[in-house]
């Protein structure tokens, strides 16, 4: 069998398509046990109930309690395809494709062959009041202040961080339940997210203009994701404006974290600097919870990392022109115009009718599940708070420091006994790092469609080596449309946003995926590449609002552009063209 990871799940086989797309943004980096014990299982049980409510889901339509719709294989999560398509499959009007579309992007998906069970004539008709309904949104769906309210519940009980390690403990291992509430949400404005945005894209391919669905939906306005780009840019215009400042962070811009660390203790004992640490603080405060991987629990954030958070401000400054979203976004609005008249003489009267609606309601649910993920990603931070302090405890008795590899223990079956004696597991995680370093090292498979199909370490290792391949000027990568607008930039391949040290502003961020950690670093990018992403993934929603050419589900960009060739990104026709090399 070869070597396998920690955890393993098997592909069912009443949905046996698999994919990485859409989920690479919400589990980039290979899980840990703790994140799929206290993360992912409620969050699989959350989902069933959240598509059950709509309509779009059955009981009936699972043989197992075990985790179905997020999938754990070769060390990474995959969404299910063939379930999700259901949502496609059982509402009136929509179909299969257009869910691929809207959720994964990727090109070539494995097609969809009808089977018994899944169409279902109660399903739909509930689905159809489900859809009427999303049509019909003319204001903030409640699914966002419930998840402020449990978010708010949870973080009021935590407990302080010198109590002892049991009530600690306890305080994780309640984490699931208000969790699932949040994520609930999060998976119901996801869904009608995509139904909304499917008529859109519906629509423009029926008038032969799919590539115009980019400026239908346009920007949302007061997307979450959005706000963390737009308030480290006012940040860094504070530092732009005090000489004082600006000669700080240049000395501190030395090419590592170590040095932005530095930074914040010299800023903080500086009183002429007060101001703008007051501000990065409440940045702090609000934004905090966000960072790379943010929904894995032993994740770093900006909470317990400011210096990522930094570091994207430094990026930003000195940029050229005024990157403001709201000054690059001054034809928004006329692009939608234009775009509603070319399509609409193409729609019958039923399909203009629900166009109309979906023109008005997109941007209220495009809010919504961005608003929903961030609340559902705010609920992991006081969970992360306490579990770092255990980790932090456990280190000073000899444990390991890193809290990455401590969660590769079980949270229930194992950490307990390593928090009592550190040393007696070192070799444990010891051995479980190495396997996962392994496994962060290679791309996984976009699609599995079948358990034999599961590749092991060892595979997906000599794949890697087999499959580096240059590209050449005049090569036109395909991917698909994120967010409209031509731009030419030197290509600058970042692949993780700690690594952003040498980001220019004006060149193009190629990208695996982002992440909301990763939106800031888009806005003194002249467009975003990525390789993994579709109509309604989060890359394409914050390009949107800061008005930034994008293109995603660019196979293997990463690997066949390289770090300072000259590239245009046509954010509309989906093309990445090789200009030189």
């Amino acid at each position: 069998m070869g070597t396998r990871w920690i955890i393993e799940g098997k592909i069912d086989p009443r949905w046996p398509i698999n994919t990485r797309g859409n989920v690479g943004e919400v589990f980039p980096e290979v899980l840990t046990a703790l994140g799929y014990e206290l993360g992912v299982i409620p969050a699989e049980q959350a989902w069933r109930e959240a598509y059950f409510e709509l309509g779009i889901g059955s009981p009936k339509d699972f043989t197992t309690n075990d985790p179905v719709i997020i999938g754990l294989y070769g060390g990474y999560a995959y969404l299910n395809l063939s379930y999700l398509r259901m949502m496609g499959v059982r509402a009136p009007g929509s179909s299969a494709e257009a869910i691929d579309v809207s959720f994964f992007g990727e090109g070539n998906p494995p097609p969809y062959v009808p089977r018994k069970g899944d169409k279902s004539i109660g399903s739909s008709l509930r689905i159809l009041k489900t859809v009427l309904g999303a049509l019909g949104t003319k204001s903030l769906p409640d699914v966002v202040p419930d998840s402020i309210e449990v978010v708010a519940e949870y973080e009021a009980r935590r407990p302080s961080l010198d109590a002892p390690d049991a009530e600690l403990l306890a305080y994780m291992y309640a984490f699931p339940k208000p969790f699932r509430r949040a994520f609930g949400n999060h998976m119901k404005s996801t869904a009608l997210a995509a139904i909304v945005s499917g008529v859109l894209a519906d629509a423009c391919a029926a008038a032969g203009e799919p590539g115009l669905v980019t400026h239908l939906i346009g920007a949302a306005g007061s997307v979450k994701s959005a706000e963390y780009s737009q308030e480290l840019y006012r940040l860094a215009q504070m530092v732009e404006a005090d000489p004082a400042l600006t000669t700080a962070f240049d000395n501190a811009s030395a090419g590592t974290t170590e040095a932005l660390d530095g930074l914040l203790v010299q800023l903080r004992a500086d009183e002429s600097a007060t101001e703008f640490v007051t501000e990065f603080d409440k940045f702090l405060a609000e934004h905090g919870h966000r960072g790379p991987n943010d929904w894995e629990l032993s994740s770093r954030t900006w909470d317990n990392t400011p210096s990522l958070a930094l570091l994207a401000l430094d990026r930003m400054r000195g940029a050229e022109g005024d990157l403001a979203p709201s000054t690059r976004l001054g034809d928004d609005d006329a692009k939608r115009q234009a775009a509603i008249a070319k399509v609409r003489p193409h729609l019958n009267k039923m399909d203009a009718l629900n166009f109309d609606k979906a023109i008005k309601a997109v941007p209220f649910w495009a809010q919504a599940r961005e608003a929903t993920r961030d609340r559902a990603v705010r609920i992991n931070m006081p969970l992360k708070q306490v579990y770092r302090e255990l980790v932090r405890r456990a280190a000073e008795k000899g444990g390991d420091p890193d809290p990455v590899s401590v969660a590769l223990l079980y949270p229930k079956a194992e950490l307990p006994k390593y928090l009592e004696d550190p040393t007696s597991m070192l070799d444990v995680i010891a051995e479980r790092r190495a396997l996962f370093d392994r496994f962060a090292s290679i791309e996984p498979p976009f699609f599995l469609t079948a358990q034999g199909d599961v590749p092991t370490i060892e595979e997906l290792e000599a794949e890697k080596a087999a499959s580096a391949v240059a590209v050449s000027a005049g090569t036109v990568l395909e991917g698909s449309a994120g967010c409209s607008g031509v731009a030419k930039g030197r290509a600058r391949v970042v692949l993780d946003p700690a690594e952003a040290f040498d980001l220019e502003p004006g060149e193009v961020l190629i990208a695996p995926l982002t992440d909301p950690s990763w939106t800031p670093l888009f806005l003194p990018a002249a467009a975003v590449v990525v390789n993994v992403g579709a109509l309604m993934s989060h890359a394409v929603i914050v390009a949107r609002e800061l008005a930034i050419p994008c293109v995603v589900a660019v196979e293997g960009a990463t690997d066949k552009i390289t770090t300072g060739m000259m590239v245009e990104v046509d954010g509309t026709a989906g093309t990445v063209t090789i200009l030189d090399e």
